[in-house]
């Protein structure tokens, strides 16, 4: 029996992942580029060499290269999934294998040693497969998780909530067995008559099987059965809205599509069209449904919210292409270009040539925004400043590494009074006697020298504790006693370093809290 899994991923209100898509060699024709709007997400153009290549990163309706992978993309098959928050698309390979890009700094790595069976992700973060043992893996950024079925699953099923479904069995009936990593036991079950299809809503709070015996729902919260409903015939495909209110079903060797209402859990209407139907698409923003012929050359648009068949437009059918934009306009292949034509009236809107060799694909994130200006401006503060609130928090988080002396009070790591010191005009009648000179710092007027500060403590031991601890490339670094308004302070510091650069690289290799201050320690 035919198993085809197709799982209508839950993602926030805007949809991660839409499809996929490119921008090259410009529109056939002149045209306002659509508007977006500024209220929500970017939507992201991705376009990648079919064969294999540098991806790079375009604002849908935009010609102009956004961003551009710095190391190359292999040839991908599919999309698992996007994380919106982290800047990662997950994919699969055409060799099988899954794998990440990041669009954050460009890198696109595999995300597994081998090859993987029946790929799924719901996040982009974490992806699932079966590995050659027969064992489901689990593959995050941060490792692995493993885990060995009592029998072999016929496809995985990742939820929003971070759990994952094992649907296994065989006949007549499917078993759902429900597993929340890394924890490897088994918290629900249920059992359904066996599908070939499986349809999760976006919302991610049902599940439906559609197969001989009609469609039997799960509710995902406790996969607790809804009722069955009988079909007028076998499935040939099915998605459903965004809000998971109906479902749309193409029905084998009939010119129909059956619209189910997920609340009355009966058909609400069928919809006559004048081919027969082999595969559906939901536009994430749930205006259209596409519908590919039997023919394969030409593709269906069915208004969502009328229920009527808008008309037909030319167009290949593949895992990225045709796709509905968030302009509501489509990117369908048509001979070696990508065209953009409008779903409404099919009328030509952009041509991008040779825009089939590509895979496309497109996502919403803010990540290709530009920065505030102020974000990348360094921090200036008045000299020997390191002690200011900002220093207070490093000290007590360094503090935090010492362990207080039985019976000992906490440490006291409040931030001394900072207020401005009182810096009057010299008296120029004096004479100015230049400071005797340092070695390490020149004399006064001469180069500029900077030293890190890790901390300041009011205890000598506890400093001295904490600077024992702490290595800078290998180096011990120093407590250098001092006051602040008649206060004792004791400072853990090391450099000096001629650059104010060069000290915050070797703060950075520390791997610690550190602050950087001009002048000798």
């Amino acid at each position: 029996m035919r198993f085809l899994l197709l799982a209508v991923l839950a993602v926030p209100a805007v949809p991660a992942v839409l499809a996929v898509g490119g921008c090259s060699g410009g529109p056939s024709e002149a045209g306002v580029a659509p508007s977006l709007g500024t209220g929500g997400p970017d939507a992201i153009l991705l376009r990648v060499p079919r064969d294999g290549g540098r991806a790079r990163a375009y604002r849908w309706g935009r010609d102009s290269v956004l961003w551009s992978s710095a190391e190359p993309v292999p040839a991908l098959a599919r999309v698992l999934a996007f994380d919106d928050d982290r800047g990662l698309l997950a994919y699969v390979d055409a060799q099988g294998m899954p794998g990440r890009l990041d669009l954050r700094v460009g890198t696109a790595g595999a995300a597994a040693a081998g090859p993987l069976r029946a790929l799924a992700s719901a996040d982009g973060w974490a992806i699932f497969g079966l590995t050659a043992m027969n064992e489901v893996s689990r593959l995050t950024l941060s490792g692995v998780w493993t885990f060995r079925p009592s029998s072999v699953p016929r496809a995985l099923l990742p939820l929003s909530d971070g759990s994952l479904v094992l649907l296994q069995g065989a006949g007549e009936r499917l078993r759902l067995r429900r597993l929340h990593p890394p924890e490897p036991r088994v918290t629900d079950t249920a059992s359904v008559p066996s599908g070939e299809l499986v349809v999760q809503t976006e919302l991610g709070d049902r599940l439906y099987f559609l197969g001989d015996s009609g469609l039997a729902g799960v509710r995902v919260r406790d996969l607790a059965r809804t009722k069955t409903l009988r079909l007028p015939g076998a499935v040939e495909d099915a998605v459903a809205t965004p809000s998971g209110d109906r479902i749309f079903v193409a029905l084998r060797g009939r010119k129909m599509l059956a619209i189910i209402d997920r609340y009355a859990e009966a058909i609400a209407q069928t919809i006559a069209l004048p081919d027969d139907v082999t595969a559906l698409r939901m536009d994430p923003d749930g205006r259209y449904v596409l519908a590919r012929t039997a023919g394969g050359d030409s593709v269906r648009v069915i208004a969502v919210g009328t229920s009527r068949v808008l008309g037909g437009v030319r167009s290949d059918w593949r895992a990225d292409l045709p796709l509905v934009a968030p302009d509501g306009f489509l990117a369908v292949v048509q001979d070696e270009d990508v065209v953009v034509v409008d779903a409404e009236t099919g009328r030509e809107r952009e041509r991008h040539v040779a825009g089939a060799s590509d895979f496309w694909a497109l996502v919403r994130w803010n990540g290709f925004r530009p920065r505030a200006a102020g974000l990348d401006e360094p921090v200036l503060f008045a000299a020997d400043s390191d002690l200011t609130s900002a220093q207070a928090a490093i000290d007590s988080a360094l503090a935090a590494r010492v362990a207080p002396l039985p019976g000992a009070p906490p440490p006291d790591v409040r931030a001394p009074d900072v207020r401005a010191p009182d810096v009057r005009a010299p008296d120029v009648r004096a004479p100015v006697v230049p400071p005797p000179l340092d070695p390490r710092t020149g004399p006064a007027g001469g180069r500029r020298v900077y030293s890190l500060s890790f901390a300041a403590m009011l205890s000598e031991e506890r400093a001295n504790t904490l600077a024992a601890s702490i290595r800078v490339d290998g180096h011990p670094v120093r407590v250098v006693p001092g006051t602040r308004d008649g206060t004792p302070v004791f400072r853990v510091v090391y450099g000096p370093f001629s650059s104010r650069e060069e000290a915050d690289r070797a703060g950075r290799r520390s791997g610690l809290p550190y602050w950087v201050y001009q002048g000798a320690p």
